[in-house]
């Protein structure tokens, strides 16, 4: 039981590892998490707030490592014109567009109100 949560843990780092060596969006998701943190420290919100914050943006990488392995695939099914493959590709960066356009609404929530 302990090895397969230290395999999963291990598997885990590799992908995000991964996402970050091949990913330009990931990796500049990235290295904007330490000036959200630095700016989380400093904002005048509650705990629950910042944790919020935080939670919400940390969708954003969920997702866009979702994206980022459905790129990856469906380039390996075929690098040629497809619809249905466009369609999948397309979908899966708009669901982290959203996930973005959320971080916006609960960061001005939560500052706002």
């Amino acid at each position: 039981m302990i090895r397969k949560i230290q395999n999963s843990f291990k598997y885990s780092c590799t992908g995000i590892k991964a996402a970050f060596n091949n990913d330009y969006s990931f990796r500049l998701e990235i290295y904007l998490l330490p000036f959200l943190l630095i700016a989380l420290g400093f904002l005048p919100v509650t705990l629950f707030r910042k944790v919020l914050m935080l939670s919400v943006y940390m969708l954003v990488l969920c997702l866009e490592l979702i994206n980022c392995a459905i790129e990856r695939l469906a380039d390996r099914v075929t690098m040629e014109h497809d619809l249905a493959i466009g369609f999948v590709k397309d979908a899966a960066s708009a669901a982290v567009f959203l996930a973005f356009a959320l971080v916006i609404l609960v960061w001005i929530g939560c500052l706002c109100f």
